[in-house]
């Protein structure tokens, strides 16, 4: 039997989440502003929306009376460094190669000149005379080293209540179904927590974000009608396979601030594709992330995770922070 409390908490942590962020969308979407001005309505939506999770986090945690421990903002960066490296440069390597697959099948699309990027640079002359992939490499190293720690911080508003809570949570409710052990019994043995309910966590909290992200693309989908119908289903698959990296390098780490830099680097390296593209792109399948083809390197990561054996184990050297938050205390 599952812990009714554990049930409780995270069915008020997605009323507050998902209501809210639709309640947001849909006060801006009727106003004025998004008929006047879209963009600055789709951005302040976009501001406001982020930050969510994490009020849900916190409101979940005050209405349920469940104190502020287990809150999994400890860096634990000596321990965990190799988590960070890996949410820092998987991604980028995730993005490229969905690009790559992507233009392999699609040559057409493909701008070898990266028209797009020297546009940006053309009111500077040095950077305009400089070779285009010279150009793009300095953006990327860019990217890496000032958009991925800004992102990061501007992550931590999503990954607070997805990483940080609901995953916690999941995971004690798949260890308690069918099985006597669900109380919330902070000395629960860490065994009682399966690998397999670590991954179905990860992809549920996947499909939750993907969710959660749709009052956004469709107030996109009014700025831009050529957005396809299906792209908010397809959106989905892409949120699960992302949320399989960041939910394995926070639950490695014992700490959200891994996936709030895994966060701020698929922000950062995604746009980066767009330097590339010759002509529209096709939102459905590339080559910017999100499409079936594009993201065929974040399904990679993904599967690679979801079938070894050791990426979600919980073993007996997990921190009693870290063990404590999944039982749900």
């Amino acid at each position: 039997m599952n812990n009714p409390l554990n049930t409780k908490r995270i069915l008020i942590f997605l009323a507050f989440a998902i209501g809210a962020s639709w309640a947001v969308a849909l006060l801006i979407y009727t106003s004025s502003m998004m008929e006047n001005s879209p963009i600055t309505a789709m951005n302040l939506a976009n501001y406001i929306i982020i930050m969510t999770p994490a009020l849900a986090h916190i409101a979940t945690r005050l209405i349920t009376k469940e104190g502020w421990g287990h809150l999994w903002l400890r860096p634990n960066f000596r321990r965990g460094w190799r988590f960070y490296l890996a949410a820092w440069l998987l991604p980028l390597l995730a993005v490229v190669v969905g690009a790559a697959t992507y233009y392999l099948l699609f040559p057409q699309f493909f701008d070898p000149n990266l028209g797009p990027l020297q546009k940006l640079f053309a009111s500077s002359p040095s950077a305009a005379a400089a070779n285009p992939w010279t150009l793009m490499l300095s953006v990327i190293l860019q990217s890496a080293i000032i958009a991925v720690p800004i992102n990061a911080v501007a992550s931590i508003g999503e990954e607070f209540g997805w990483r940080a809570y609901l995953l916690q949570k999941l995971m004690a409710h798949f260890a308690g179904a069918g099985t006597a052990r669900a109380s919330a019994d902070v000395s629960t043995h860490p065994s009682s927590f399966s690998a397999a309910g670590a991954r179905k966590a990860s992809l549920l909290v996947g499909l939750v974000w993907g969710v959660w992200h749709w009052p956004l693309i469709l107030m996109s989908m009014k700025i831009d009608p050529n957005t396809p119908l299906l792209y908010p289903l397809v959106y989905l698959l892409s949120t699960c396979a992302l949320s399989v990296l960041l939910c394995w390098v926070t639950l490695r780490s014992g700490s959200v601030w891994p996936a709030s830099v895994g966060h701020g680097a698929i922000n950062a390296f995604a746009g980066l594709v767009g330097y590339t593209v010759k002509g529209p792109a096709n939102m459905l399948l590339g080559p910017s992330t999100g499409g079936l083809i594009s993201s065929v390197g974040f399904f990679i990561l993904a599967l690679l995770l979801l079938f070894n054996r050791k990426a979600f184990a919980v073993d007996e050297e997990v921190p009693s922070e870290r063990v404590s938050a999944v039982v749900g205390a």
